[in-house]
């Protein structure tokens, strides 16, 4: 966790997070959620000391349903002036989706109370 900064935001289709804290309970709840994660593919779009950008096929299997699914996403890191991440974006299937409505409430619950039960430590 010590690569993104102690502010930094976290933004994918179920979350959103404000707090490297907050980040460490959507990484921390992948084992609890999957019994298996496979990367299969990276790509690498952009790599500059400010913005990296890569393509990812992640296999994911989903502890209830026992069946694997592949996800396309499409992932961009802000970093701040010391390498750190500042901003994560994870767009799935390429796809931005809502910061509004019921799309922003989910987001929101998820990134402010997942790490309430995932608990990770509170050095982070």
């Amino acid at each position: 966790m010590s690569v993104y900064s102690e502010k930094a935001i976290y933004d994918d289709p179920l979350s959103y997070c404000d707090t490297r804290y907050k980040i460490a309970g959507q990484w921390y709840g992948l084992p609890k959620v999957f019994s298996k994660l496979e990367t299969k593919k990276i790509e690498v779009v952009k790599d500059t000391p400010t913005d990296i950008v890569f393509k990812l096929r992640q296999e994911d299997t989903p502890k209830v349903l026992d069946t694997p699914k592949e996800v396309d996403s499409l992932i961009s890191l802000s970093l701040d002036g010391s390498g750190k991440v500042r901003y994560h974006k994870d767009m799935w299937n390429s796809k931005d989706y809502s910061h509004a409505g019921i799309g922003k409430l989910i987001k929101n619950l998820n990134g402010d109370y997942l790490a309430k039960i995932t608990q990770p430590p509170d050095s982070m």
